[in-house]
């Protein structure tokens, strides 16, 4: 006999309809990576069943680094030498133009590298084109060369980060907005118009101090790259963060996002593991070309025995 307090792994579409399915693609312009791709993409995904696309940045690249990625045990990111990707709002702008509920997102975008009085105007124009379906996904950024090449300082850039989503806050819902901080100062703003969703959902990106920035500060935590074994340990972690900020763990989204090159059973296991963790979505990165793209899409939502 079976023990009824034992879990046993879901069937494909049953774990589907318990967790919601997100794609991440690096468009670039090159060759089957073009805006035409990302429209193509788009559709494909929505009409798969897929909950949202979301959209990666880095302004510039390096062929060397002297930072350390944070997600490879050697720090080595792995990009190519001619490496590059689209602005994440205007792709993510494209992809909702050509969907009706496919939501679109940044994962992440670097948010203490932009002016936060102009990202604010920004991410109302895309949310505004998206009728209300963008998520915007922040964090803090891994390369100090890249905040060298773009002369933003690299030290607190954590502080910075904390201002600048409370500057974004305020203008997308105070009518005349004043604001003094470390980084910000401004009197007496009219920011308009104001964003379609109340608020804008914020998806915080990275380890602890991201757990303990999206208790404060966010609708949800987006992780990276955990293993199914992590998953788990994750969400406590998590929890133990909100409460900390003396915020109910129920009220905490939970994203994953996964570079993943295994197949549909694989993907189902994955996907049953962190829906008995309490992650709302798994976000697929898929680093290739828009055909390949095409068929990862088909081959991940085909129905597998597990």
């Amino acid at each position: 006999m079976k023990d009824a307090n034992r879990h046993e792994p879901h069937g494909f579409c049953m774990v589907r309809a318990m967790i919601n399915i997100g794609l991440m693609v690096p468009f670039n312009g090159r060759p089957q990576r073009t805006m035409a791709d990302v429209r193509a993409v788009a559709v494909h995904a929505e009409s798969a069943g897929f909950n949202s696309v979301w959209f990666p940045e880095h302004v510039v690249f390096f062929q060397e680094y002297e930072s350390k990625y944070p997600y490879t045990a050697d720090g080595d990111p792995g990009f190519g030498k001619r490496q590059g990707v689209y602005d994440p709002l205007f792709a993510a702008t494209v992809a909702a133009c050509a969907t009706e509920r496919l939501r679109v997102g940044t994962a992440v975008l670097i948010l203490p590298q932009r002016n936060p009085v102009v990202l604010a105007q920004e991410v109302v124009a895309v949310d505004h084109a998206s009728d209300g379906r963008l998520d915007l996904g922040i964090g803090i950024g891994w390369s100090s060369e890249e905040f060298s090449a773009l002369d933003v300082p690299w030290p607190q850039r954590g502080k910075r980060t904390d201002e600048y989503l409370d500057v974004l806050k305020a203008l997308w819902s105070d009518e005349l907005v004043t604001f003094h901080g470390d980084y910000v100062n401004f009197d007496a703003v009219i920011a308009e118009p104001k964003p379609v969703q109340s608020p804008v959902p914020i998806w915080v990106g990275g380890g602890d101090a991201a757990m303990k920035r999206a208790a404060q500060r966010g609708t949800g935590w987006y992780g990276w790259s955990l293993l199914p074994e992590e998953i788990a340990p994750a969400m406590h972690t998590l929890d133990e963060a909100c409460e900390r900020e003396g915020r109910d763990p129920a009220t905490m989204g939970r994203k994953i996002g996964l570079p993943f090159g295994g197949n549909s059973s694989d993907f189902a296991r994955y996907l049953d593991a962190a829906t008995q963790a309490g992650v709302s979505e798994v976000v697929i990165a898929v680093g290739v070309n828009a055909p390949q793209v095409h068929a990862r899409i088909d081959e991940l939502m085909r129905p597998a025995t597990v």
